[in-house]
């Protein structure tokens, strides 16, 4: 359906017309199929428009209306960094505040934002995150131990258990059985978020989706306010981020949304970039080579370069959402307030003039040397840089190490995996499957 979709986009016809006039060209087909294709191959109809029309146009999104797409460094870094005051972040994710809640730090901006990173930033940066560690390798184990040589296993699956296991007790320091059991139930289901609930407000009623998902986020609540009362009222408490942020001035909600930010923006994104660098590094027999070697050498750099290239070459997540808080000026465009645009990290990193045969894994592009920061940007950039991006190369260098160390893997099928939407998620469409050839004698 949607190869066909997107043949008919390019087909000579007054629907394909590009827009012309004050907004940058785009296709012409009717909201709806755009909003479609967005959401069933958003990398496809990116990239399709990206040929087409050129690194900066105009799509229409039904809940967004129009939306302008921004690909090249100088542009990126404009929204980003150098006229981050003409932008304004929150205004783009008021689509999730129905699960972050007001004071999550998605929900600020000016020095709303600031004070709220300021708060955050301590608990996941520098010795607090090394501290976890041990951890994270412990939790890593015991999910290994349940592979068997000759075996197939869905990595997607395995590191969804293993980031949602180390985000609970690093970062929620929960210990209770009953609470660590039940979240492993719950929290799946509540990050896998029916996409009409998130373009569609009317959608989050009493009754359908919208019901199930509020019974959802309810109980997951309970177990955070429960455990924050807890911590608040412990003489001593332990290093994990709630521990730490509950000494800070907080309101328990505000302490509920800053965790359930965390819980929504970094498990899932950490667990399918591990899907995808498996994926991709399995695929390319020297890649594969080079960095086992440089997990058993403990050379960082190179393995820090074979994450970043799969971050490049297989993205979780396409898009940064910001919205125009006043007239800004683009190339020949002037946008009005209240423009929202897409800051298109994924297509940037796909851009064939800045990544040559850019759907190729090569390590090559990130060692020795790495590219210039403009035209790689795996965690954003400005003062709305991801938080957590500090935990998640921690846990990543954690996981990927600890694996290779222990087993042998190999595609369970040699045909690549396509991305296949997930809610926000582009996951591997098999789960990176792979077959377990030997485990390594511990």
């Amino acid at each position: 359906m949607i190869t066909s979709l997107l043949r008919w986009m390019w087909r000579p016809s007054r629907w394909n017309a590009p827009e012309t006039g004050a907004w940058p060209p785009g296709p012409r087909l009717p909201a709806a199929l755009q909003t479609i294709m967005w959401v069933v191959a958003p990398m496809r109809f990116g990239s399709a428009c990206l040929r087409r029309y050129g690194p900066v146009f105009t799509a229409r999104i039904v809940g967004f209306g129009r939306v302008v797409h921004v690909c090249t460094p100088d542009g990126i870094r404009r929204i980003l960094r150098d006229d981050a005051g003409s932008f304004d972040a929150a205004a783009a994710n008021k689509a999730i505040g129905f699960v972050v809640g007001d004071h999550s730090l998605l929900m600020a901006h000016g020095v709303t934002h600031t004070e709220r990173r300021r708060i955050l930033m301590r608990p996941l940066h520098g010795a607090n995150v090394a501290t976890y560690v041990e951890l994270m390798e412990s939790v890593v184990e015991q999910e290994i131990r349940r592979w068997v040589a000759g075996t197939r296993v869905e990595l997607l699956d395995c590191f969804q258990r293993v980031t949602l296991e180390v985000m609970m007790r690093a970062v929620f320091g929960i210990t209770d059985s009953v609470r660590l059991a039940r979240l492993r139930v719950l929290v799946p289901k509540l990050l896998d978020v029916n996409p009409l609930l998130i373009l569609l407000p009317a959608m989050r009623t009493k009754i359908g989706p919208g019901a199930r998902f509020q019974k959802l986020l309810a109980e997951v609540d309970e177990i955070v306010f429960a455990e924050i009362a807890e911590r608040r009222a412990a003489p001593k408490r332990g290093g994990d981020v709630l521990s730490l942020l509950a000494d800070q001035p907080c309101t328990d909600q505000e302490l509920r949304d800053h965790l359930v930010t965390l819980l929504a923006v970094g498990q899932e994104t950490t667990a399918t970039q591990l899907a995808w660098f498996f994926e991709r590094v399995l695929r390319t027999p020297d890649a594969l080579k080079r960095v086992t070697a440089a997990v058993e050498e403990g050379d960082g750099k190179l393995l820090d370069a074979a994450i970043h290239e799969s971050i490049r070459v297989r993205p979780s997540t396409l898009d940064l959402g910001r919205v125009g808080r006043r007239t800004w000026r683009l190339d020949d465009y002037e946008f009005p307030p209240g423009t929202m645009f897409a800051v298109s990290l994924g297509l940037l990193h796909h851009s064939a003039a800045l990544h040559p045969n850019p759907g190729e894994y090569s390590l090559d592009r990130f060692y020795p040397v790495e590219p210039p920061s403009a035209h790689f940007l795996p965690f954003g950039g400005g003062s709305h840089r991801c938080l957590g991006a500090s935990l998640a190369m921690v846990e990543m260098r954690t996981v990927i190490s600890t694996v290779l160390r222990t087993v042998r893997l190999e595609p369970a099928d040699p045909a690549p995996e396509r991305l296949a939407p997930k809610g926000p998620m582009l996951v591997p469409g098999r789960g990176a499957a792979v077959v377990v050839t030997e485990v390594l004698p511990s």
